[in-house]
């Protein structure tokens, strides 16, 4: 399992915990599949945003190597 996948798990865990409470404690249904859609949204945005930022940033170039006569 990597590392992406053991984020994901986790990640499901805590809303499905959430969820449960929720349920618990009254709140209806439609309630807590909306906030949970509008939290994915954001996820997914942010991690766009993230992308992007990677993309922008220009790689650094590797020094130029030096003509030098070899001896014979």
């Amino acid at each position: 399992m990597t590392n992406k996948e053991r984020k994901r798990n986790k990640a499901v865990k805590k809303i499905e915990i959430a969820v449960r409470k929720a349920v618990g404690k009254g709140v209806s249904k439609k309630v807590v599949e909306d906030t949970v859609g509008q939290a994915i949204v954001k996820a997914t945005e942010k991690v766009a945003a993230k992308k992007a930022a990677v993309k922008k940033t220009p790689a650094k170039k590797a020094p130029a190597e030096k003509a030098v006569a070899k001896p014979i």
